[in-house]
């Protein structure tokens, strides 16, 4: 797809989604990025700047908020006037058995990685379908297709995001917006080294990059003919 010029990403303060700010700002989209962390966001803007071609701002937003979402929305397409691309990335998990999970942290881990794609895609769908085009890329993981176990509530949320693509395909499919899921494998960021860090040190080198992700979600984006609406893209570790 030739004609993308804008894009938000989740979660893109560090780790796949700063990673795949990277790329896009590179092949010279605008970028909105956001984080609940706002001194990661501003580092992450810093780095983009420097090695991008297209805009980029970076906003502080609870993507479990409606209120947040919508202000975030709406000033991105008051600045770029059109949201061309959602990668919903932003992601937490707790490592836990099932019966040790407080309804807090079931709340939280469904609101981030599961409410929050719901959100952004429920804010930007209608200006997509108004524009006849879109991209929006919901990353899962492998723990989106196979329980494991003491991350129950992680795998159901990313179970679900499969669910809601599959789902929001079929709605928009007459519009030209292609929906689709990425399951990644193993990969080096430090939500994965804050699950453990010892084994984080013992296996990383096995583990993906985070821009081989990054990579794979920007083919998904421009490589229309290859990755069609509604599928589930495996990227093994």
């Amino acid at each position: 797809m030739s004609n993308m010029n804008t894009a938000l990403v989740t979660g893109g303060g560090r780790g796949i989604g700063k990673e795949t700010a990277i790329l896009l700002s590179k092949k010279g989209l605008n970028v909105i990025i956001c984080s609940r962390t706002q001194k990661e966001i501003d580092s992450a803007v810093k780095e983009i700047k420097s090695l991008g071609n297209g805009q980029i701002i970076g906003r502080k937003c609870d993507v479990s908020v409606y209120s947040e979402v919508n202000t975030l929305v709406t000033e991105a397409l008051e600045i770029y006037g059109r949201i061309d691309v959602l990668i919903n990335n932003a992601g937490i998990t707790y490592v836990k058995k099932l019966i040790d999970t407080t309804e807090e942290q079931w709340d939280q881990t469904l609101d981030i990685n599961l409410k929050g794609a719901f959100l952004f895609c429920k804010g930007i769908v209608p200006h997509m379908i108004e524009s006849n085009c879109g991209v929006i890329i919901n990353v899962s993981s492998g723990a989106g297709k196979v329980g494991f176990e003491d991350i129950s509530v992680y795998c159901a949320s990313k179970f679900g995001m499969i669910g809601l693509t599959e789902s929001l395909a079929r709605e928009v499919a007459n519009h030209n917006i292609r929906v689709m899921t990425i399951c990644p494998g193993e990969v080096a960021t430090k939500m994965q080294e804050d699950v453990d860090a010892r084994y984080y040190e013992l296996n990383k080198h096995k583990m993906l990059h985070p821009r081989t992700v990054a990579e794979k979600i920007a083919d998904m984006i421009f490589n229309d003919n290859e990755y069609r609406n509604g599928i589930t893209v495996d990227l093994p570790s």
